[in-house]
């Protein structure tokens, strides 16, 4: 198992590295600049703000230096628009945000969702059944951009019942819409795989052989048919929990968090390429350190894949 490690962790650091250069190189390659806008700098002050950025030098010296930092310091350099701020402090007042709803979207799409699959499939062709299904498909076409409105819609402008926006230091009542907009298509499909894999396993010989040795069906689907069917949602669940952690820009713009989604597209609109790449570096960051996890989790149910 050790060795498995090791071998994901040798994957891992050079794909970030690359992450870290292909998105240096993106940035520099698009056009204008962080200082650049309608009404242009004289020449002397755009070339005095560049060499205080360290912006004047070769590429392929900025980027030495800007992995170096982060190596080292863990420091992602300077804001290009928001003075006296680095991309840490940036970053560091909007993850926190992103991350609580984000946390409690995961824990609600799994925590649903393996309950409506797992039902599903246990009582296959029952009304039951045909509701998880009805649910799961009815999640699935909503995207989160469909969601938000209508969850602001029902619950804020006809009800009156939760506020429709804000954070307000992540109280309970801005968190509601936030956490049912980003889950609901997360919880679909983890529905849908799970209902699909333990259909698949308790038509499995071992599950027949448990039937017939007179094991009770809880303790069949508890203790034998549970494990294999979460193989196929542990797989997915890598990429959903850092796609619900780093959150949603469509969230964050709808409901005005202030999360890291929010600061992405603001960053993004006033070429504030410190901060995209800060949060680029971060998300990309999440996503291989989770798949790692994935694997390692995978391998620790299947003993197979080690090999």
């Amino acid at each position: 198992m050790l060795n498995f490690i090791i071998r994901r962790l040798g994957i891992a650091i050079p794909t970030l590295l690359i992450l870290v250069v292909f998105s240096f190189s993106l940035m520099h390659l698009a056009p204008g600049g962080p200082f650049t806008s309608e009404r242009p700098l004289p020449p002397q002050v755009l070339a005095n703000i560049e060499a205080k950025y360290g912006l004047d030098q070769p590429v392929y010296v900025q980027m030495g230096n800007y992995i170096w930092g982060i190596v080292t310091e863990f420091d992602f350099g300077p804001s290009f628009r928001f003075k006296d701020r680095t991309v840490n402090d940036v970053i560091a007042q909007g993850f926190p945000v992103t991350l609580t709803y984000g946390f409690w979207s995961f824990v609600v799409a799994v925590s649903v969702g393996v309950s409506l699959g797992a039902a599903a499939a246990i009582y296959h062709n029952s009304w039951l059944d045909y509701l998880a299904v009805g649910i799961s498909i009815g999640a699935q076409v909503l995207p989160n951009f469909v969601m938000a409105p209508i969850l602001v819609l029902t619950f804020t402008l006809w009800l009156g019942l939760l506020p429709g926006g804000g954070w307000n230091g992540g109280q309970w009542q801005y968190l509601v819409l936030p956490v049912i907009a980003l889950s609901t298509s997360y919880m679909a499909s983890i529905a849908r795989i799970t209902r699909s894999s333990m259909l698949e396993v308790l038509n499995s010989n071992f599950i027949r052989t448990a039937k017939a040795k007179g094991l009770s069906n809880k303790r069949i689907i508890v203790k034998h048919a549970l494990k294999p069917t979460m193989l196929p949602v542990i797989s997915y669940l890598g990429p959903a929990f850092v796609g619900m952690i780093t959150g949603s820009v469509v969230i964050d713009m709808y409901f005005s968090t202030g999360g890291i989604g929010q600061m992405f597209v603001n960053s993004a609109l006033s070429r504030d390429y410190s901060v995209m790449m800060g949060i680029t570096i971060l998300m990309g960051s999440l996503v291989i350190i989770f798949n790692m996890i994935v694997d390692i989790l995978y391998a620790w149910i299947d003993p197979k894949i080690r090999l």
